[in-house]
């Protein structure tokens, strides 16, 4: 199901079940079924040319920045989330403060399926992010990252 404000490049690809909101996509983007990917009026969620989603991921831009870059490729059933926190309780709220930060993905990054990003990530340009893992900080360009929560294991050759 495709909602309101999305602005589209050329030669987009959205598979079968998706849901957007409030994105920007740019040329030859490619999306996987079954994902949900949604900014905001505010907070226009971007993903730069020739990038590609995997299916079943989640993109959830609406509290903040969400931007990823071009040629990146997203694995399957990864998780990106500006916002972290309780929404149970009002009580769980004022005792776990909300975070809402951007997500900043550098282009050329490949992130493995099964990984998390949370508020405030940054991944460097052409970096590898192993799959399976949860980044919770900034991973410096050209780095293969692994692990929870990721860590630098390597660099990738440039």
């Amino acid at each position: 199901m495709i909602h309101s404000n999305i602005i589209t490049g050329k030669d987009v690809e959205v598979s079968e079940g998706c849901s957007l909101n409030n994105v920007q996509l740019g040329d030859g983007v490619s999306i996987g079924d079954h994902c949900t990917i949604f900014g905001s009026a505010k907070n226009v969620l971007k993903i730069g040319w020739g990038s590609v989603i995997g299916r079943r991921t989640i993109l959830n831009g609406f509290a903040a920045q969400l931007k990823i870059g071009r040629r990146c490729s997203i694995g399957a059933m990864c998780h990106f989330i500006v916002d972290t926190g309780p929404t149970a309780s009002e009580t769980m709220q004022k005792r776990y403060s909300i975070r809402e930060e951007p997500i900043t993905i550098g282009d050329d990054c490949v992130i493995g399926s099964g990984t998390m990003v949370i508020a405030g990530s940054v991944i460097g340009e052409g970096s590898f992010i192993h799959p399976k893992s949860f980044v919770n900080s900034e991973i410096p360009p050209y780095s293969i990252a692994a692990g929870c929560p990721a860590k630098v294991i390597g660099k990738v050759p440039h």
